[in-house]
């Protein structure tokens, strides 16, 4: 699925280039800190997802209410709305974009052995160019230098969130990093347009499930 880059664009996008909320940044990476997680594979992954790539927002939506409620700090709340657009945006990478790639690669005989590396050389070089280009990546890094970290337990815990908040600031410092190649398949105006649509559909579908969410009664009244 895309990398955190595309996932911060999108969280630009959102806010329309506004400014976004420190922890809506963090929780726009959140869900993969699942990588730091020594022996984690593929069901944690899940998890973290709540169900994966294939989860359509109609199967997500009854996980929003529950984790948004949990606790009634601003923060709280956009971190979970920056985590649920992240899965969001999986989503929709996934049946606009990677799905593409797929049939490229194989129109082309890319050999199956090959076909990871190469959707990694396209998308390591496609986050390298929005780190070194875009113009919210200086804000995004402020935010994320200076946000708490917040575990989003069970799923994930603080030292996991931490780590790999650390991981991203200090992944693109790493010349070794960068693809030798431009991307092939996932071209920069592919995410460009991809970035663009699904900030704003993200945007609109957390904004139908935030009308929809149901608060508890009280029996102090509604003030």
């Amino acid at each position: 699925m895309p990398l955190p880059m595309v996932h911060l664009g999108v969280a630009d996008r959102y806010f329309e280039g506004g400014r976004i909320p420190d922890a809506f940044v963090l929780g726009s990476i959140a869900p993969d800190a699942i990588h730091r997680r020594a022996g984690s594979g593929r069901e944690d992954k899940l998890r973290t997802h709540f169900g994966g790539k294939e989860t359509t927002p109609g199967q997500l939506e009854p996980y929003y209410a529950p984790w948004i409620g949990r606790y009634p700090e601003e923060d709280w709340k956009r971190y979970v709305q920056g985590y649920f657009a992240h899965v969001l945006t999986d989503y929709l990478w996934g049946i606009r974009v990677y799905a593409d790639f797929k049939r490229q690669v194989r129109q082309d005989e890319v050999p199956e052995a090959e076909i990871k590396q190469r959707y990694y050389v396209d998308t390591d070089g496609i986050d390298f160019r929005l780190y070194e280009t875009a113009p919210w990546q200086e804000q995004v890094w402020e935010s994320l230098l200076r946000v708490p970290a917040y575990a989003m337990d069970p799923l994930l815990t603080e030292r996991e969130v931490d780590e790999w908040r650390l991981r991203t600031l200090r992944w693109f410092e790493e010349p070794a990093h960068k693809p030798d190649v431009p991307p092939r398949f996932i071209t920069p105006g592919i995410v460009d347009d991809f970035i663009r649509q699904t900030g704003d559909e993200v945007r609109s579908l957390l904004g139908e499930w935030e009308k929809r969410l149901t608060i508890p009664a009280s029996s102090e009244g509604p003030f």
